[in-house]
């Protein structure tokens, strides 16, 4: 089998979830036993050597005069190189709805190359409400398999869209479990992710000025609302350090020295890496019951969910963690089990592969 995966960026540029969850999901079913060849397709920006990673990677040039123009001609040229390489492709998988499930289903016009789409999150709550976009997510749905994250996504689409019968299946994201796990043996609350609104990371702010107990804050990740968020823990004189961007291959070793991770977000989520990550490695979740994280977290067994903008209940939640070990640690150890058992590479290649099945 050889499958196209088609992501409009891709590290080294950017690291962001998706990005990075593309970059390790090519890896973990190139590396499988299932001999599917993988070749990804995404922007190019500059110049890349690609030679470390483990299947090809076609850079798609693009004009970066706007952010308009890069997607327009990215969307132009890559729809130009999968007709280009479509006797070489038995499968495309289309990493977002919107646009890049609408590329795939221009190719498979042209070429009959059979396609998948994926909802990642924000490629269906954030886009659906602008028409013409609106308007290519309900092709997509129309024509071919959609995977979203969590059963809570697929029944918000088919809410969204009453009038149609999708073909829709629910697969998550994946991760490496590591061979260790945390200590939780510090005070440390954790954020991992974009400093943007929708991540709530002010809230958490809030939160952690209410907590009783002594708490340090550490935040990684880096964004527009960094210096405005900086403003607001000075402003409350709490015990946060801001981190910056990291590396995902680094990241590890923030999780390592956590004792409580959150992530309170205000908007539709998919499936967080994130999460996924702090759980593995055994740290207590909270957050918010936001998008597909209710499939994920199971309230008082493997973590907390807590209302939006509610800084208060954060920070009870992180009151009764940083107060009593022996929950930290029962808490920890369900959601790394968890994880080991439903989002290791292995579990998600395995689904993967009845999916490709499935669609060609």
């Amino acid at each position: 089998m050889r499958v196209a995966i088609v992501v409009k960026e891709f590290p080294p540029d950017s690291v962001g979830g998706l990005q990075t969850q593309t970059k390790r999901m090519a890896s973990a079913v190139e590396e499988s036993d299932t001999e599917t060849e993988v070749t990804v397709f995404t922007k190019r920006y500059g110049q890349h050597d690609d030679a470390d990673l483990p299947y090809d990677v076609v850079r798609v040039p693009q004009l970066g005069v706007s952010p308009f123009v890069s997607d327009l001609t990215f969307l132009l040229f890559c729809f130009l190189a999968l007709v280009w390489y479509s006797r070489r492709i038995d499968l495309m998988q289309c990493m977002t709805i919107y646009p890049i499930g609408f590329l795939g289903l221009m190719v498979n016009r042209v070429t009959g190359v059979p396609y998948f789409a994926w909802i990642r999150g924000n490629d269906f709550y954030q886009m659906r409400h602008v028409r013409w976009k609106r308007w290519m997510i309900r092709r997509v749905l129309e024509d071919t398999r959609v995977q979203v994250q969590s059963v809570e996504i697929e029944e918000d689409v088919r809410e969204f869209f009453p009038d149609l019968e999708p073909d829709i299946g629910v697969l998550g994201n994946g991760v490496t479990v590591p061979e260790v796990r945390s200590p939780l043996d510090s005070n440390r609350v954790l954020f991992v992710g974009r400093l943007a609104p929708k991540k709530g990371v002010q809230h958490l702010i809030e939160a952690i000025a209410d907590v009783s107990s002594d708490a340090e804050l550490w935040i990684v990740g880096d964004g527009r609302k960094r210096e405005e968020l900086e403003r607001l823990a000075s402003e409350h004189n709490i015990d946060a350090t801001f981190i910056g961007q990291v590396n995902p291959s680094e990241i590890g070793r923030f999780y390592y020295q956590a004792s409580i991770f959150v992530l309170p977000s205000t908007e539709g989520e998919g499936m967080p890496n994130a999460v996924l990550e702090a759980m593995s490695y055994g740290v207590p979740v909270i957050t918010t019951r936001s998008g597909g994280l209710p499939t994920l977290i199971k309230e008082g067994q493997n973590g907390y969910l807590v209302p939006m903008r509610d800084p208060k209940a954060i920070a009870e939640r992180v009151d009764d963690l940083l107060n009593d070990s022996s929950l930290r640690h029962k808490i920890g150890t369900n959601g790394r089990e968890y994880v080991t058992e439903n989002h290791s590479w292995n579990a998600l290649v395995s689904c993967l592969n009845n999916v490709y099945r499935k669609v060609t």
